[in-house]
């Protein structure tokens, strides 16, 4: 079975990585290797090439060591629910991670087993502080409706021992580990993917040989930014970014963002109505349809690359905004869309026709099922 070894001062720092891409073999061991090394277990979705901040640890090939009995929460959780129900009843034994948050989807739980899914899932993970159940996304932002069912404070506390509670308790803002950044959000009220982190790398890759190539920092804007999940490592790199433009739509992300982007830290939130501020010199934000920024003069033509992170409307928003690219010279377009899997082979034609450019300037990286029907595709188109 494969395993990541790594030093063991970066054992946790790599774990929150790996758990928060979905990487993170949860029935194996962690366990000592040679010269004082880690072996973190890695599940089948793991892809045999590693992003940037964990490509310098060799994967190597060991026997697992399974958990034992009492240390997982499959096995707390038959103690109270009796054998054969976690195997026959329960739709999916996965959750999801996002910093000290567990999110777990209410459509996969049997209510009437929900306390032994409590009990036994913040038992056997003491780092988790809020337990909440997904019931899908609402509204033009798709943002989750999230239910806190359990929180830990001195003592694990859930079911009608919630009602009355300071609702701070209740809070699920947090800090999620990503790309070496610890990025603060609160998935109840801004959207959030850590599907895609693999995908931010890229960008942060691709951006990096593209401002190599030029000489210079590139100008860069993200329109659809969120809480900045794209831009506060490209902002890490010295001399990488030059000017810069973010904007979302959601005006609870900018009180993340402003926190998340180093340079806009302790900065006043004002922001005009349907407009851009600059709010430090070569920076601008805005909360605005992003279709309507190229409406603003002068943002027209002055950006070298632009992200599209909008995975299930970019096709359609592509096309108003590459005004905003600079309209001769190098650029760069790197975005992801979910698409019915059929599609998916013309999807290189498709951009071609949007961006009017050759077929041979698109890289398309197919990455994973979205759901049954649709796949997410990455997509970088150069010129």
């Amino acid at each position: 079975m494969r395993h990541l070894s790594v030093p063991s001062s970066m054992t946790q720092q790599t774990i929150d990585i790996l758990r928060e891409s979905g990487w993170l073999h949860t029935e194996h061991r962690v366990r000592p290797y040679d010269d004082g090394r880690i072996l973190i277990p890695l599940n089948d979705n793991t892809p045999s090439e590693l992003p940037s901040d964990l490509a310098n640890f060799p994967i190597i090939d060991a026997n697992p060591i399974p958990w034992n009995s009492r240390e997982s929460w499959q096995a707390r959780f038959t103690e109270l629910a009796g054998e054969g129900v976690l195997e026959n009843i329960i739709v999916s034994k996965t959750h999801e991670i996002l910093g000290d948050l567990l999110i777990q989807r209410h459509d996969e739980v049997n209510d009437q087993y929900l306390p032994a899914f409590i009990q036994s899932k913040m038992e056997t993970h003491p780092r988790i502080r809020l337990m909440l159940l997904d019931h899908g996304v609402k509204g033009e932002f798709r943002i989750r409706d999230l239910q806190p069912i359990a929180v830990r404070t001195n003592r694990l506390i859930w079911g009608e021992e919630l009602e009355g509670l300071e609702s701070n308790l209740l809070d699920p803002t947090t800090d999620v580990p990503e790309n070496g950044l610890r990025l603060r959000l609160n998935p109840s009220r801004v959207y959030f993917s850590s599907k895609l982190q693999y995908e931010r790398q890229n960008t942060t890759k691709e951006l990096t040989q593209f401002s190599v190539e030029l000489g210079r920092p590139i100008n860069i804007c993200d329109p659809f930014c969120g809480v900045g999940p794209a831009i506060a490592p490209l902002l890490r790199r010295e001399s990488l970014v030059g000017d810069l433009l973010v904007n979302d739509l959601n005006p609870d992300c900018l009180p993340f963002l402003f926190h998340n982007l180093k340079p806009l830290r302790g900065l006043e939130l004002n922001f005009p109505q349907d407009n851009l501020v600059e709010p430090t010199s070569g920076i601008f934000v805005g909360c605005m349809d992003a279709t309507q920024i190229p409406s603003i003069k002068d943002q027209c033509g002055r950006w070298d690359a632009l992200l599209v992170n909008l995975p299930h409307q970019t096709l359609r928003l592509l096309p108003a905004l590459l005004p905003l690219l600079r309209p001769e010279g190098p650029m760069r377009i790197c975005g992801w869309t979910i698409i019915p899997e059929s599609e998916v082979i013309e999807l290189p034609d498709k951009l071609s026709r949007i961006v009017d450019c050759n077929v041979e300037d698109i890289e398309v990286r197919v990455r994973k099922q979205f759901n049954a029907t649709d796949m997410l595709a990455a997509f970088i188109v150069r010129r």
